[in-house]
C-alpha cells in the first residue's frame, strides 16, 4: 500500500473521531466522567470513546496510541497485500467528548482490547449476482475488467469492440447479406458492483473472478444478434395444354428460375452457442419464374419423317450389325444406358407388342413410309398394338428377356423389308 493511500486512511480515521458537546452531567459512560459542583473549576480534557462492532470497549485520553496501532496493523498487512488499498475495519468507531480524563492504566487495557479485535480490511469492489456479493476484486477498474472477461468467454475481442463502437453511433448501416451484428449482451442473472470492505484474502484477480462467476456459479452470457442472409425461392411448375405438342408428349415451354430474397433473422446465443433463430423480415430481390410444361393435344400423324432419334437414354453400342457367332446380327445392341427407358425412334404405329421367341418382349413400329423399327429384349412393354407413337414416346423398359447375355436393347431398322444398318440413321 503506497503513502498516498496511508494518508487517505489516516484522514478517514480522523473523521471517525466525532466531537460532541461539552458534557457537564453524567454521560452514558459514567466510568469515565464525574459530576462537577457548579462553583468548582472544571478541568475537562478530550476523551475518546472506542466502539468496535457496536460493542463499547472503553475510553482513552489520548488518540495517538490508536493511530499507532492502526499504522502498525496496516504496515504489517501491506507486506502481503501491497497491491490492495488497506484500511481499518469500518466496525471501528471513535466518539470524542470533553470529560475527566481516564487513567493511563485504563488506556492500556482499552488499546489492548482494540488490538485483539481490530481487523485490517481491503477497500475492494464487490461483484454482485442477483443482489448477493459473489466475488471481490481490488477496485472498480478490476470490476469492469472482470465483466469484460465474462463477456469474452462467449465473444471475441473484435466482436466486443464492434459492439462498443455501435453504442456511440447515431445510426447504423443496414446489414448486407451474410453479415451479422450484436444487438445486446446480458447475463442470465443481474450483475452489478459496489464498494465494500472485505478480508484481503478474499480479493481475486479479474480472470479468476470471471471464471468463478461463469463456471462455478453458472452465470450464462446471453447474446442477441441481427443477421441477414440470401435465400432461394422455389419456382412453381405449371402445366398447360398445347396444340403444338403431340398427344402423350410433353415439352418444357419455359424453364423455371428460382427467385431470391433477403431474410433478416433475430439470433439468440448462450455462452457462444446458437440456441435459436427466428425470421423477423424478408425482402424479395428477384421473383421466381414458373416452369411451364406443355401437355400435348396435337394428333399424332402416325407417319414417320424418315429422321430417326436414339431409342435409348444414353448407353453405348455393345454390338454392331453384321456376322456374329456364325450368324447374321441384323441390328445393333445398346447397353449401359442412363435409365432403362426405351423410346420410339420416329412417328409411327405399333404393329406388334409382346413376346417373340428369342427376342423376348418385343415392340415393332411401322412408320408408314417404308421404314420399320424393332425393339427387343424389353423387361416390360408400355404400348399396345394400334397405338400411334412419336419420337421419344416410351415403348417400355430395357431388359434381358429372350436369348440375351445381359441387359441391353436389340434395335433393328428396315426399309421396304430390307435390313439397314441403324448406325447409318441414328446417332447418340
Amino acid at each position: 500500500m503506497n503513502a498516498k493511500h496511508q494518508n487517505e486512511d489516516k484522514l478517514k480515521l480522523r473523521k471517525w473521531k466525532i466531537g460532541t458537546a461539552l458534557v457537564l452531567a453524567a454521560s452514558a459512560f459514567g466510568a469515565n466522567t464525574i459530576f462537577a459542583e457548579p462553583n468548582e473549576p472544571q478541568n475537562l480534557e478530550p476523551v475518546y470513546h472506542i466502539y468496535h462492532n457496536t460493542s463499547y470497549l472503553g475510553a482513552v485520553s489520548d488518540d495517538a496510541p490508536i493511530d499507532e496501532l492502526i499504522d502498525e496493523k496496516l504496515e504489517t498487512a501491506s507486506s502481503d497485500y501491497d497491491n490492495l488499498r488497506l484500511a481499518p475495519s469500518e466496525e471501528l468507531n471513535i466518539v470524542t467528548e470533553q470529560a475527566v480524563a481516564s487513567s493511563s492504566k485504563d488506556d492500556d487495557t482499552v488499546i489492548s482490547q482494540l488490538d485483539e479485535q481490530l481487523k485490517v480490511k481491503a477497500e475492494a469492489f464487490a461483484l454482485q449476482v442477483d443482489g448477493e456479493a459473489a466475488v471481490y476484486v481490488k477496485d472498480r477498474k478490476a470490476y469492469e475488467e472482470t465483466v469484460q472477461l465474462m463477456k469474452q468467454s462467449a465473444l471475441t475481442e473484435e466482436e466486443l469492440e464492434q459492439f462498443e463502437e455501435q453504442q456511440d453511433a447515431a445510426e447504423l448501416p443496414e446489414l448486407k447479406a451474410g453479415e451479422s451484428r450484436i444487438t445486446d449482451i446480458s447475463f442470465s442473472e443481474p450483475i452489478n458492483g459496489l464498494s465494500k470492505q472485505i478480508d484481503p484474502k478474499q480479493v481475486m484477480e479479474p480472470k479468476q473472478a470471471a471464471e468463478h462467476v461463469t463456471d462455478e456459479l453458472g452465470v450464462d452470457v446471453l447474446v442477441n444478434k441481427a443477421e441477414k442472409a440470401l435465400k432461394k425461392m422455389p419456382y412453381e411448375t405449371v402445366e398447360k395444354d398445347s396444340k403444338d405438342v403431340y398427344i402423350g408428349e410433353t415439352e418444357v415451354g419455359q424453364k423455371g428460375k428460382r427467385g431470391e430474397k433477403a431474410v433478416s433473422y433475430a439470433v439468440r446465443e448462450v455462452n457462444g452457442e446458437r440456441v435459436g433463430r427466428s425470421e423477423t423480415r424478408e425482402k424479395i430481390l428477384k421473383e421466381p419464374v414458373d416452369k411451364i410444361v406443355l401437355e400435348g393435344e396435337k394428333e399424332l400423324p402416325g407417319i414417320g419423317t424418315g429422321e430417326f432419334t436414339w431409342p435409348a437414354d444414353g448407353g453405348y453400342v455393345s454390338s454392331k450389325k453384321g456376322q456374329r457367332w456364325g450368324r447374321a446380327h441384323k441390328g445393333i445392341d445398346i447397353a449401359q444406358p442412363d435409365t432403362l427407358d426405351i423410346v420410339s425412334a420416329d412417328h409411327g404405329t405399333v404393329t406388334k407388342a409382346g413376346k417373340a421367341g428369342t427376342f423376348g418382349n418385343r415392340v415393332v413400329v411401322d412408320h408408314k413410309n417404308g421404314y420399320e423399327t424393332i425393339y427387343a429384349h424389353l423387361s416390360s412393354i408400355d404400348v399396345k398394338v394400334g397405338d400411334k407413337v412419336s419420337p421419344h414416346t416410351k415403348l417400355g423398359d430395357m431388359g434381358t428377356t429372350g436369348r440375351s447375355t445381359g441387359i441391353h436393347l436389340h434395335f433393328e431398322l428396315s426399309y421396304d423389308g430390307q435390313d439397314r444398318d441403324p448406325l447409318d440413321y441414328v446417332k447418340k
